[in-house]
């Protein structure tokens, strides 16, 4: 698994040019995340085109609960493609997710049926159902996360360990979270990879599966790792994807530039059929509360 420096340090390679630093890079990686997570059109040799899968390890579900008073409700925050399962925590009983929200009002014209939720769409960031329980109805729903962008926190003689805690008196640690691999440097004992278990609501604790070893108001920097991105692939994908747009950016009419820029995108586009070789026969998977699903 590549490590954030890693990449940083490969995309400058690549680059050459002091005007790219670290953190507009790391801009560049994120992006690059968020961009093949959310789906991009990719082309076979045949010339077939086709959005990209999914990315299995962003699977995830969360409750959702039905509004008394409206045909919709916000999905979570996270929500980043594909609610491919909803059952219903109340019921037991799975609900249609159709493909549109122009489909479930083929059904249901007018969105007031006040019965049990039976069937659901999507449609930009909510989502659409009827009928429309006149008692609070939970539903699980089963999507793609969006992932979480890579990120750094240096504390100026802030973070403590202990045990398997990280504390931080500045409360920073909010920008991580549960699932995620750290790196951390700048200790005297703790410089490690890391997987964080959980992070407080409030950031100012951490707690991680391994063992930390005591010690208090480090200078320590914490740096996550890239996120759903299939490990063998990290710098295939994510390096050359940042070099194609910085390429793309500073090309402006100058040639050699331009060649380096359609070099990248290809390269970049060879890594994408690459993954999508591998996820193409990555199978959904739902535990329903009913075990006739």
């Amino acid at each position: 698994m590549a490590t954030q420096d890693d990449l940083i340090t490969g995309v400058k390679e690549i680059v050459q040019s002091t005007e790219f630093t670290s953190a507009r890079i790391l801009s560049y990686l994120n992006q690059a995340q968020r961009n093949i997570a959310g789906g991009m059109l990719i082309s076979y040799p045949d010339r077939t085109q086709v959005t990209s899968s999914p990315l299995p390890d962003l699977q995830t579900d969360s409750d959702l609960t039905t509004s008394i008073t409206l045909p919709y409700i916000d999905m979570p925050s996270d929500y980043g493609r594909n609610l491919y399962g909803l059952v219903s925590a109340t019921t037991g009983l799975e609900i249609e997710v159709m493909g549109g929200l122009a489909e479930l009002l083929n059904y249901y014209q007018e969105l007031d049926k006040t019965f049990r939720v039976t069937s659901a769409a999507i449609r930009g960031k909510r989502l659409y159902y009827q009928g429309a329980p006149t008692t609070a109805e939970t539903l699980t729903a089963y999507y793609y996360r969006n992932p979480y962008d890579m990120v750094k926190l240096t504390g100026s003689s802030s973070i403590s360990f202990a045990t398997n805690t990280i504390t931080d008196s500045g409360s920073g640690l909010g920008v991580f979270h549960a699932g995620q691999t750290i790196d951390v440097t700048g200790t005297t004992n703790n410089n490690d990879d890391l997987t964080i278990s959980s992070v407080a609501a409030d950031g100012a604790t951490m707690v991680v599966v391994e063992d930390l070893t005591t010690e208090a108001n480090q200078s320590a920097t914490i740096k996550s790792r890239p996120d759903g991105i299939p490990v063998h692939l990290h710098e295939s994908l994510l390096e050359t994807y940042c070099a194609w747009k910085i390429f793309e950016r500073k090309m402006k009419g100058d040639i050699p530039m331009e060649a380096e820029a359609k070099r990248y995108h290809g390269l970049f586009l060879g890594s994408m059929l690459n993954m999508e070789s591998v996820l193409e026969n990555t199978a959904e998977s739902i535990r329903f509360l009913n075990e006739r699903w």
